[in-house]
């Protein structure tokens, strides 16, 4: 027998080596693929995280992220957040090794008992682990989280795996971790929530879709009052503390797109420009913060007189019918309860400048009764003078409506708004009628500046006499676009940019996307060639004689007014904008020179070399059409726009700089950080300075004594200069690019489909100058201005002359001072 048992003892410790052996083996194998270990303890900085993209004053423009996640410490996390998920999720978290037997044992009995899944069996560390694994669902998998677990909690501390979990975890909606779950539901920070909101995040953890409670609130509810009893068993809370936590009502908060809600253009521009330098995977998985120079007060500005200036073009055009009409009584019904839940019972008195859709009631010749929400009012004929019939064919504009009842009918739901006593804007002045204005040549006449009026509180709503009820008046979506960007000269940096004037309805840039035919602007980039040599002067003299054109030739521009002046100085011909002057001088130049020099000024688009492009017939971006400008005013130096200030990582490293030594929120190391970087590839002198001075001079008088008059009228001194592209008979385009010793601002009015002519009668100083002038009235308000040209170089000359003739001064006629290259 004793040989008997020794053949056992033998075969069961071979058994034991080879179990050992195997498990070694099988150990090793699955040890082997997991993940470094140095993935989990350096989780805080590999996470995906937010992008934040901020403005000048530090505002978030936008958020973009694949996972909405902010990162919190584990000290920032309130205790009772903590408990509530270790309540929940681990109650002996910090008693086991990363593999808790009894909780899976009793997991197991539990479900076997429920017949379905009603209790987990993992811990917090395994849910760790298995984030960092495959999420195929086979027993191999489960082997590595189990292995994994151990050697987390063999490496990291019990806190720091709680901070991984807590920051790691989907809780529903886009958010990740605790500090994203408690901004997404309550809009609060961590230290903010109370009892009842830890709880109902905590309870999120098991199934977010299920227990949500923005779609199953009634569900969410349930479910934070177990998490509570949870935590009233284990002793983290008190029975008080769970009768007041479960009782507590769920407030729930809606988030903000930020990015919809300050400058959506800007900020969808900077993400393009980051994402193109950094990628689009870094742009939304690194956490960056791209800082911009973007200017939200100019933002504001800029919308609001785009917003006057398309509204009153669009209204000129006429009316292009309702919304949409509603013929039978159930559908006019519903349309009413949706109105009244959406506006309330009575919108008109809590936001009067607010456009709202409304029902049309009733209709006469003289005017319509009106639902608008919960109540009723009045759109008389004279608020609707301008709704006369739109005709896409149609070249003129302010035709005007006779009878409410030609334009509208009950049933139609239309946009209105309470009418008020209205002070026109800037932009919806009078145009003194449709003549160019005429500057005065005597020198330094500057129209009486306009001084930006007061903000007053709305006046009382006008009241019709014969029902009582309050008076709208009548509006429509415009068809008509328009932009405003902002170029700092100094710095570069892009103060503002408004793209048009709905970016929800339209996300096209217009201000850097759009191509566009820049009208009589061009004359200013060879206008600019011509004064850069020694044959051509401000004291030349061009012909102004009718165009003769060659056999066959459609093309037969004039000038605007139709005026001939036989003879006129080169000065004369830019600030009066003539287009036959002119046209000589850009063949004189030679087309292919011409397009040379615009790309030294940095324009990139297809320039075709013809006589048309003397009139501005190839397009052009906005923004390299303000950059040539802006090189101008500098004194010849190049400048490229700058959207993005600074790129940081979460690592507090920086990708991207582009700050100006000036800029206010740049400290002393960075300012010399700056002022070294710039000093080793400062801007380039791209045009002579002398040439950059004569053009500006001239761009100034543009202003003081030519067509651009009206925009002088905002207090500071400008220069500019204007255009008014057409295409056959129609107005497509009108321009003012103008610039402040500070800042060029180019404004652009259009059409996007050139579906209708901006008007027969009307050009870039009924357009686009009002609606520059009125936001530059704005953003020139109490901010001290210099002189324009800002310096003049050495080797230049004047001579005061007859504006007309370039002769001796005769008394009591205009005169010019002219400046000439020595």
């Amino acid at each position: 027998m004793g040989w008997l048992l020794r053949y056992y003892v033998f075969a069961a410790a071979c058994v034991v080596v080879t179990a050992v052996y195997v498990g070694h083996r099988v150990y090793r194998g699955y040890a082997a693929e997991l993940p470094d270990l140095t993935q989990v303890e350096q989780y805080d900085t590999i996470a995906p995280g937010v992008t934040r993209i901020y403005a000048a004053d530090g505002s978030v423009l936008a958020e973009l992220a694949r996972e909405h996640r902010s990162y919190a410490a584990i000290d920032a996390v309130p205790e009772h957040l903590i408990h509530a998920f270790l309540a929940a999720e681990d109650r002996r978290f910090f008693g086991h090794n990363g593999l808790d037997w009894r909780g899976l044992g009793r997991a197991v009995l539990a479900n076997l008992r429920s017949g379905t899944v009603v209790q987990g069996g993992s811990t917090i560390t395994q849910q760790v682990a298995k984030g960092f694994l495959s999420d195929e669902r086979t027993l191999d998998r489960k082997l590595r989280e189990a292995l994994l677990s151990v050697r987390i909690e063999s490496r990291l501390g019990k806190r720091r795996i709680l901070e991984i979990y807590l920051n790691k975890i989907f809780l529903g909606h886009g958010a990740y971790g605790v500090a994203a779950a408690a901004s997404r539901y309550f809009g609060k920070d961590l230290d903010e929530l109370t009892l009842a909101e830890s709880a109902m995040i905590a309870g999120l953890a098991r199934a977010p879709s299920r227990y949500s409670p923005v779609t199953s609130p009634e569900r969410a509810v349930a479910r934070r009052r177990v998490v509570l009893h949870d935590m009233f068993e284990v002793g983290y809370i008190t029975a008080e503390q769970l009768e007041a936590a479960s009782t507590e009502p769920l407030r729930l908060v809606t988030p903000t797109d930020v990015f919809r809600l300050r400058a959506p253009y800007y900020a969808e521009h900077v993400r393009r420009a980051v994402g193109d330098k950094l990628g689009e995977a870094s742009v939304l998985q690194d956490g960056l913060q791209i800082e911009t120079p973007a200017q939200l007060g100019l933002g504001a500005a800029a919308h609001d007189a785009i917003d006057a200036a398309v509204r009153k073009l669009d209204r000129r055009q006429g009316w292009r019918g309702p919304v949409a009409h509603l013929a039978e009584e159930t559908a006019r019904a519903t349309f009413r309860e949706r109105a009244v839940a959406e506006y309330g019972a009575d919108p008109l008195s809590a936001d009067p400048l607010r456009w709202r859709l409304a029902l049309v009631t009733a209709v006469d010749p003289k005017k319509a009764q009106i639902a608008v929400g919960g109540i009723e009012a009045v759109l008389p004929l004279k608020r609707m003078l301008w709704a006369a019939r739109y005709d896409r064919n149609a070249t003129l504009n302010d035709a005007t409506l006779g009878k409410v009842n030609d334009a509208i009918e009950a049933g139609d739901v239309l946009w209105v708004r309470l009418a008020q006593k209205r002070r026109l804007s800037i932009a919806e002045e009078s145009d003194e009628g449709h003549d160019p204005p005429r500057g005065s040549e005597a020198e330094g006449a500057v129209p009486e500046p306009v001084k930006p009026r007061p903000v007053e509180p709305p006046s009382p709503p006008e009241i019709d006499p014969e029902s009582g009820l309050q008076v709208l008046e009548l509006g429509q979506t415009p068809r008509v676009e328009a932009a405003l960007y902002t170029l700092s000269l100094d710095s570069g940096y892009v103060d503002a940019m408004e793209g048009g004037l709905d970016y929800d309805r339209s996300q096209f840039n217009r201000a850097t996307q759009a191509c566009r035919q820049p009208g009589s602007v061009f004359k200013a980039i060879y206008y600019s060639l011509a004064l850069n040599g020694d044959h051509w002067r401000m004291d030349s003299v061009l012909e102004d004689r009718p165009y003769v054109p060659e056999p066959g030739e459609v093309w037969n521009p004039q000038n605007l007014g139709q005026t001939l002046d036989g003879e006129v100085l080169l000065r004369t011909a830019l600030i009066r904008s003539l287009n036959l002057p002119s046209i000589r001088l850009f063949q004189s130049l030679g087309a292919d020179n011409v397009v040379a020099w615009a790309r030294r000024l940095g324009f990139t688009t297809d320039l075709i070399a013809d006589r048309a492009l003397s009139l501005g017939a190839s397009c052009v971006h906005i923004d390299e059409l303000s950059r040539a400008f802006a090189i101008f005013a500098r004194g010849g130096s190049w400048v490229d726009p700058v959207y993005v200030r600074r790129v940081v990582n979460k690592r507090g490293e920086v990708l991207i700089d582009h700050r100006s030594p000036d800029d206010p929120a740049v400290d002393v190391a960075g300012r010399l950080d700056r002022l070294g970087s710039l000093a080793l590839k400062g801007p380039r002198q791209v045009v002579d300075d002398r040439t950059a001075f004569l053009i500006t001079r001239l761009m100034r008088e543009v202003v003081t004594a030519g067509i651009g008059a009206r925009a002088g009228r905002i207090g500071v001194p400008v220069g500019g200069k204007t255009g008014t592209a057409s295409k056959a008979t129609n107005v497509t385009d009108t321009w003012f690019v103008g610039f402040t010793s500070r800042q060029i601002t180019a404004a652009w009015m259009g059409d996007d489909t050139y579906e209708r002519s901006l008007g027969e009668e009307d050009a870039s100083y009924t357009t686009a100058v009002p609606l520059w002038q009125q936001y530059m009235t704005a953003v020139v308000d109490g901010v001290p201005h210099d002189a324009l040209p800002r310096t003049r170089p050495p080797g230049l000359t004047t001579r005061v002359v007859d504006a007309r003739t370039g002769k001796d001064v005769v008394p009591g006629m205009p005169s010019a001072t002219l400046y000439l290259k020595e």
